[in-house]
């Protein structure tokens, strides 16, 4: 499946001075003095580590605004600042401070010349790590914008010289703090919308300015996972929009916690600008409840199967028994207790116990709009690898005493949650059989034979 939106993150960021001026009317405070961040600063900005992807993502959480120390000077939002005689290579960093949440744009406009100047925003996180919110880098002199929703907390303008005449320049930034409902960034509306199921979506990079967003609307507020998976995984940077677009890491399964009913979730994936693009590469993208928890699971055999009773063979107790086919069902629930349409669990069928690798076969099944997961397995050829054993029923008023060949085998069954907890790159799994008791042991009677039958 290609899915690509040409431009469309691009153009929201890029808007001109004109209209931006005129509609904030910045007053100028005039020339200020350079702030040029030396390359302990640049490492620390810039160092993966630093400006770091989300691990997990919560909706209930607000962080508090925590007491930071700038990293650079302080200047107030509102207004427009005067630079000159920079030069090319030079970065020059100043911070603001956001008191209450808003719309932020922030702008760098009046470049003449030879000038050639890149604005980003960055977040000073309360961790001293710092978060890159969005990044304006048009070709030239042309004016550069960066639009963003900002909660309360410190951020900074980082501006990048890339050529200079040495001309002045400005920048500031206007906050609106009267948001209607609409203001959040208007390329969403070109989001492909994911159903209310697990969904895995294969898409590609045509060039450097492809971006594909994605919408999934949490129905329930159910707790999500999502995932971004390649084996070129640095050729895309993964976003969610949380009062601005948030790096997320890639490769992991990364939760999504504290929804709301009914709460849309907004992501992206977007060309690696550093990298050339490869459209014949692929990414996977994985947008899926968390399941944690089952119900109603069954695993049995043909109704009227003459049962091999505890008493004729007891280490272990043979749990589900059968003659031909075996039957095996379950209901999938996510973090509200409601059905999920979609995931997957399998049932790990070990035929001959005393030969498990070459006997095992894993049955895997998908759920469907109920979240019922249901399969059938045939048991084919019955190879006896236990003694005989002799057992007694009683029916319709006789005890029977039955001689009974079987097979010995065991199952259990593995439902992946879309989880990592541990971090040990494996998905955990939720299901029947664990640690203590892995398996739970299975009879596939091969014959039976009636020895006696005496009035009870």
């Amino acid at each position: 499946m290609k899915l690509s939106y040409h431009l469309v993150g691009l153009l929201a960021f890029g808007v001109g001075f004109n209209c931006v001026a005129a509609a904030h009317e910045l007053p100028s405070m005039g020339e200020i003095g350079q702030f040029n961040v030396d390359e302990r600063m640049r490492t620390l900005f810039t160092n993966p580590s630093n400006v770091k992807p989300l691990q997990k993502v919560s909706f209930a959480i607000k962080e508090s605004v925590a007491q930071i120390t700038p990293a650079c000077p302080t200047l107030h939002t509102g207004n427009l600042y005067t630079l000159t005689n920079s030069q090319a290579g030079n970065i020059n960093c100043y911070h603001f401070e956001i008191t209450e949440r808003s719309k932020t744009t922030a702008i760098l406009v009046d470049q003449v010349g030879a000038t050639n100047v890149d604005l980003s925003i960055l977040r000073h996180n309360n961790d001293d790590t710092y978060t890159l919110l969005g990044s304006s880098k048009n070709p030239g002199n042309q004016d550069e914008s960066v639009v963003i929703l900002t909660e309360p907390g410190h951020y900074y303008w980082y501006i990048e010289v890339v050529e200079s005449d040495g001309t002045p320049f400005n920048f500031g930034a206007a906050v609106a703090t009267e948001l209607d409902a609409n203001e959040f960034n208007d390329t969403v509306a070109s989001s492909t919308i994911l159903p209310d199921r697990q969904n895995n979506i294969v898409g590609n990079m045509d060039s450097i300015t492809d971006i594909d967003y994605f919408q999934f609307t949490a129905v329930r507020g159910q707790d999500l996972s999502l995932k971004l998976e390649s084996t070129n995984i640095n050729e895309y940077i993964f976003e969610i929009y949380n009062n601005g677009w948030m790096p997320i890491d890639k490769g992991k399964y990364i939760p999504v916690t504290g929804l709301q009913e009914n709460q849309p979730i907004n992501i992206r994936v977007r060309a690696n600008t550093a990298i050339s693009a490869n459209p014949s590469n692929t990414y996977s993208l994985q947008v899926a409840s968390i399941i944690t928890s089952f119900s109603n699971h069954v695993v049995s055999g043909e109704n009227g199967v003459i049962r091999i009773p505890y008493s004729a063979f007891s280490n272990p107790y043979l749990t589900t028994q059968a003659y031909h086919k075996l039957n095996w069902s379950l209901v999938l629930q996510d973090s509200t207790g409601a059905p999920v349409q979609g995931a997957t669990a399998t049932l790990k069928f070990v035929k001959d116990w005393y030969n498990p690798v070459d006997s095992m076969v894993g049955h895997q099944q998908t759920s469907n709009s109920d979240g019922i997961i249901s399969g059938l397995v045939d048991l084919n050829l019955c190879d006896e690898n236990e003694a005989r054993v002799r057992h007694v029923d009683y029916s319709m008023g006789y005890k029977n005493t039955w001689e009974s060949q079987f097979e010995r085998g065991a199952w259990r069954i593995e439902i992946p949650t879309n989880v990592d907890l541990n971090d040990d790159e494996e998905v955990d799994l939720i299901g029947v059989g664990g640690d203590n008791f892995p398996w739970v042991h299975f009879a596939h009677i091969c014959y039976q034979r009636l020895v006696s039958s005496t009035p009870s």
